[in-house]
């Protein structure tokens, strides 16, 4: 199933005028929002953006009960600075050492390890 920013995505490629049109079912504040979104803009960051905001990062996948499940420590849509922070980090430690042998990163890689074990190899 498509995401909405990827439907909305989709339309007005070619050469021809193009239109997007919507039905959906329910009156609830978040539909209308995410309609609102749908009519206002083209740009599918923008329409995945707000679609996390509302859904919540618990929901990731749509549904609870299918969704990723909350974060212990950061919320994906509040916190996305500070993890891309952490991501840009965790790259640079990589690059300079792979199997994250130096000893400035020995507790780390005990830490992953640990954690990981049974699905990483360090």
């Amino acid at each position: 199933m498509l995401g909405l920013h990827q439907l909305r995505g989709r339309v007005g490629r070619g050469e021809y005028k193009s239109y997007c049109i919507l039905k959906y079912q329910g009156n609830s504040e978040i539909i209308r929002q995410r309609m609102k979104v749908m009519q206002n803009t083209n740009d599918g960051f923008i329409i995945s953006e707000k679609d996390l905001e509302l859904r919540g990062s618990g929901e990731f996948f749509g549904t609870k009960q299918h969704g990723l499940p909350e974060f212990k420590i950061a919320n994906l849509f509040e916190d996305m600075h500070i993890l891309k922070m952490v991501q840009s980090l965790a790259v640079k430690i990589l690059a300079k050492d792979p199997k994250l042998e130096k000893d400035e990163n020995e507790l780390l890689r005990k830490m992953i390890k640990e954690k990981f074990e049974d699905r990483i190899e360090i």
